[in-house]
């Protein structure tokens, strides 16, 4: 091979590599439910309002504004991720999604282990209610 040949071929290699790492979410990874006094259309209004929310959060731009305005650079949105941050950002993305879902009044997941109530004890002074014992010599 032509040496000229080999470096495209690494260049290429290269700008794969680094556009694979350079991954926005694109979308939630989390469920979340439309709130209990809420219709389907608000809860499909605040979602997208949220979705925009949690991307800006992590520095990046919706579909709609790379079409319409110039892009951005990574030094200056804190872009640039690889793949040890893409998880992070994903994180931060659905940390923002969860907290303007639930500001705007819907039904987020809660992490953490569900506790059970103790069983309840009964007062020091309880005595079980016990029928009277029947008459003598009566048999049923």
């Amino acid at each position: 091979m032509k040496p000229r040949s080999v470096s495209l071929l690494m260049a290429a290699a290269l700008a794969l590599v680094i556009g694979a790492c350079t991954t926005m979410p694109s979308g939630p990874s989390v469920m979340v439910l439309p709130g209990s006094k809420k219709t389907f259309d608000q809860f499909l209004s605040d979602d997208h309002t949220c979705r925009q929310f949690a991307l800006g959060r992590v520095g990046g731009v919706s579909a709609h504004q790379t079409s319409t305005t110039a892009p951005v650079t990574s030094s200056a949105s804190g872009g640039g991720y690889t793949s040890d941050s893409a998880d992070s950002a994903q994180y931060q993305y659905d940390a923002a999604y969860i907290q303007c879902m639930y500001a705007s009044g819907h039904r987020v997941p809660a992490y953490g282990q569900m506790l059970a109530a103790p069983p309840a004890t009964p007062p020091a002074d309880y005595k079980p209610y016990s029928p009277p014992p029947g008459p003598q010599g009566y048999a049923p």
